[in-house]
């Protein structure tokens, strides 16, 4: 996998953030890792396919889950606030991949991005795709957002 993804979803995760929700955030980290596993309890899954393939796989604790959900929707009840959540962060990832998706495009190349999944739970298991991955640690004062980047261009092979 190319550093430069990285970057890309480093811009769009800060530039969505702080437009649509006011939130800043600051790279904390970014490590290697062989797949792209969630490490925080709600995972939101996104497909790639294209010039570039793989997944992109956010992950967050669900207090900062719910503070989304209420930036996004502050004049709903808190009980009403609860089935909202996994919609307003599967948008978020959804916006983040969306224009991420753009700029590695570029003007010569197609990206598509699946519909957003969302996985909630600490015992959570799954098999991903085993592809290199950058593991992207961003932070907030309301939490910390996980970006595992595992996502291939044509001339990496898998």
């Amino acid at each position: 996998m190319k550093a430069e993804y990285a970057n890309v979803f480093i811009t769009s995760a800060v530039t969505v953030f702080q437009k649509e929700l006011g939130i800043r955030m600051s790279r904390e980290s970014l490590v290697r890792k062989e797949a792209p596993l969630p490490g925080l309890p709600v995972a939101i899954v996104i497909g790639i396919t294209g010039s570039v393939r793989g997944q992109v796989v956010y992950s967050l604790d669900q207090s900062f889950a719910q503070d989304i959900a209420h930036v996004m929707m502050p004049n709903k009840l808190p009980s009403e606030l609860r089935k909202l959540v996994n919609s307003a962060v599967g948008e978020i990832a959804n916006m983040v991949t969306g224009q991420a998706s753009i700029k590695l495009a570029g003007q010569d190349n197609i990206i598509h991005i699946t519909p957003p999944a969302v996985f909630t739970g600490s015992d959570l298991q799954v098999d991903f795709l085993e592809v290199p991955t950058i593991c992207l640690r961003l932070l907030s004062e309301m939490g910390v957002l996980e970006i595992n980047i595992g996502i291939l261009g044509d001339q990496e092979g898998q």
